[in-house]
């Protein structure tokens, strides 16, 4: 057997028989003169019926119901008369005690309907059982019953409520496997009695602990199968196929492929089988293999919205928009109608390539098509609107959500405070909580980590602590993520040593510091100047069996630049690229900007050769720290070269840009320059700040100041 089950059979019959024997080995004069005569053996006790309590119910039972009640059989008295068992469920369920909580009060109604072959009536008694967490109990209670056909229909039916039982429990069940665990246990029990479920239960079996990657349970379930001598579908090629893909088993996914092609007949390979391949292609990056199967299905008139629902995704992921465009066009050319899902993967990529309004015309152009958003349409749209700041078209959208009769939900909700929270207004923030109380929404973690990061935006640590606490007294339990938002919040606002005692409560509470806290606390020793410390947490970190990061490096490189402690700073550039990490812009911009400092251009230069040799682009920040120590020597014209360079590269110069090559021009006595370059910053929409014009005005002499003022008024201002 592959399940390590105990000997399921009951064991009383055996101990029954042997008791007799022992007993009529025993001699009658023993047993006689053992016990006095005057005290006769006690009656076995009568085993009390689930039922009695209903009889005694404050609303007595119609009298249909008390005549089968006080039968004392009910299996027996509702034989036949299955209209009768579905009233006596839908009676006792609006008592105040309720349908009682038995296994065996469940197979007396339930037998009967399924005898009756009434399986629609039996569902709503048998999902009630399953809430009750009776499945197990009520299995192995049919199983111990003769075998008969009814039986087996409630098994069956039991087994395919366990497997759609899953989604339903998985959101309110902080244990992920509970659910997949259930279906299993069924299912093992069944084949421990040597019952072979039907093969479509089966599959369906298979498909949740594939969804759950219990990989070794999938393997073991199909053997089982072939044990019992289920015969294996299509369906069941096909999920195990998937399954060993994603397990990463390429070898075992081989071997399936052969012997489906040598099943041959119903068990040859067919669309799904192409779109579970297709799906893995993207999975691995093979887009190109992806794309060429796709075609190939297109051609041969099997293909799907399923069949290119992966790939627009995943070529979205990479920012190919207009690929996607293409493949949409393709699919309503082959007359295949793009599904919920299909607008969903285009929303989502749009928004974030930061095409809120073409995401909200995919929106608009997939209700004209007669398909209903559902709630990842909404939460995507509402989201993309909060993180471009237009909170006014996301309200409209939750207000379009109740419409629709998608109530909010706490996701909804967390969404909109984290939008406000972006912007600073922690008012309408903590606004919204109270609106979600009142619409039955209760917050979550995710709800005060939302909270408290707004509140260290605002530099408000006391409101920080408050959302804490309040969390606590919910009896929520912070996850890794609200330790980390809080600890943050003490480090900005410059509690260090608070921020080390929440460290140490984490790991109390059974909750371990990830890369992300060490991370976290690094940066903020860093900004406190205890580098010392900071390299001291980094070795911690390494000897609690966590690898520093990207931004591990980058916070340490960066402290050690703005101390001018150059050394120490290029050997950690060193080492983050021993550890497999490559240099971003940033890194490099912190060198090339720590070197401009010194006035070491060559230095900085060299960094900025060797980013480019790399192959990592620069960005606005890296050419403004190059324009700015430019313009402070006296090399305006050089510093125009990296102008041009940045608008060749596609990067959109800023108001520091504009700053630095004014200040330049002032600085060389280049008035008119600099006055083109305050004209152009207005016609860009880029608004100058007093830093602008102080640059502007500083190197003007009473006379062209006099001229700049009057160019300023008539020209500029004037438009």
């Amino acid at each position: 057997m592959l399940f390590n089950i105990p000997h399921c059979k009951s064991q009383a019959p055996v101990a029954a028989a042997a008791a007799a024997t022992a007993v009529a080995a025993i001699p009658s004069s023993f047993l006689s003169s053992s016990l006095p005569a005057l005290v006769p053996l006690p009656p076995p006790l009568p085993e009390e019926s689930p039922f009695a309590a209903l009889l005694a119910a404050d609303t007595p039972p119609p009298e249909p119901l008390r005549l089968v009640l006080a039968a004392g059989d009910v299996r027996s008295a509702l034989r036949g008369l299955p209209g009768l068992a579905r009233q006596l469920f839908r009676w006792a369920e609006a008592t105040p005690r309720g349908f009682p909580r038995t296994a065996s009060a469940f197979a007396d109604v339930l037998v009967p309907l399924a005898q009756a072959n009434h399986l629609r009536a039996a569902y709503p008694v048998s999902l009630r059982a399953l809430h009750l967490g009776l499945l197990l109990p009520l299995v192995s209670l049919l199983l111990s019953a003769p075998r008969s056909p009814s039986n087996q229909s409630l098994l069956s039916l039991l087994l395919r409520l366990s497997t759609k039982f899953t989604a339903q429990c998985g959101a309110r069940d902080p244990a992920p496997t509970t659910c997949s665990t259930l279906c299993l246990a069924a299912f093992r029990e069944m084949a421990c009695h040597g019952v072979a479920p039907d093969v479509k239960d089966c599959n369906r079996v298979l498909r949740v602990l594939r969804d759950a990657a219990r990989w070794d349970d999938v393997r073991a379930v199909y053997a089982e199968m072939l044990r019992l001598g289920i015969e294996p579908s299509i369906v069941t090629y096909n999920t195990l196929l998937d399954s060993y893909l994603k397990e990463g088993r390429k070898d075992k996914a081989g071997m399936l492929l052969k012997e489906m092609e040598t099943q041959g007949g119903d068990c040859s390979l067919n669309d799904v089988t192409c779109n579970v391949m297709i799906s893995w292609f993207t999975r691995e990056g093979n887009l190109d293999k992806a794309a060429r199967l796709v075609d190939s299905m297109r051609l041969s008139k099997t293909a799907s919205s399923f069949t290119y629902n992966p790939l627009i995704t995943a070529l979205l992921e990479r920012g190919f928009i207009e690929k996607v465009e293409s493949l949409q066009l393709e699919m309503e050319n082959e007359g295949i109608m793009p599904t919920v899902v299909t607008y969903n993967a285009i929303i989502d990529g749009l928004l974030k390539s930061g095409q809120v309004e073409a995401a909200q015309v995919k929106f608009v152009e997939m209700r004209a098509m007669g398909l209903l958003p559902d709630l990842i349409t909404y939460s995507l749209l509402i989201k993309g609107y909060c993180k471009a700041g237009n909170l006014k078209e996301a309200f409209w959208l939750l207000g379009d959500l109740r419409r629709a009769g998608l109530g909010p939900t706490v996701l909804k909700y967390n969404i909109l405070m984290d939008g406000y929270c972006r912007l600073g207004d922690l008012e309408e923030a903590r606004r919204l909580k109270e609106e979600m109380v009142e619409q039955g929404c209760l917050p979550d973690v995710c709800t005060y980590t939302i909270l408290m990061n707004g509140s260290c935006k605002v530099r408000s640590l006391a409101m920080a602590r408050e959302f804490f606490d309040e969390m606590l007294s919910k009896g929520l339990q912070p996850d890794c993520f609200a330790y980390n938002t809080r600890i943050c919040a003490e480090l900005t606002l410059g509690a260090t040593s608070k921020a080390f005692q929440l460290k140490e409560v984490m790991v109390l509470e059974g909750i371990y510091p990830d890369t992300v806290t060490y991370n976290i606390l690094i940066d903020g020793l860093c900004k406190t100047g205890n580098l010392k410390d900071a390299k001291d947490l980094r070795t911690k970190m390494v000897t609690d069996g966590l690898q520093p990061d990207f931004i591990t490096y980058t916070c340490l490189i960066h402290a050690h630049c703005e101390r001018g402690l150059l050394r120490e700073a290029i050997e950690l550039l060193g080492n983050m690229i021993s550890d497999q990490f490559s240099p971003s812009a940033v890194t490099y911009t912190f060198l090339i900007h720590a070197y401009c400092r010194r006035g070491n251009l060559y230095s900085a230069y060299g960094w900025f050769r060797k980013m480019l040799e790399e192959g990592v682009e620069p960005d606005e920040i890296t050419y403004n720290v190059l324009i700015h120590a430019l313009c402070r020597t006296g090399r305006t014209q050089l510093a125009y070269r990296h102008f041009h360079e940045m608008l060749e590269r596609g990067l959109i110069p800023n108001r520091c840009t504009y700053t630095f090559l004014i200040y330049g021009n002032c600085r060389e006595g280049n008035w008119e320059d600099a006055m083109t370059l305050y004209f152009e910053m207005h016609q860009n929409g880029i608004h100058p700040d007093d830093c602008t014009h102080n640059a502007l005005f500083k190197g003007f002499d009473e006379g062209r100041m006099h001229h700049a003022i009057e160019y300023l008024e008539n020209i500029v201002l004037g438009e």
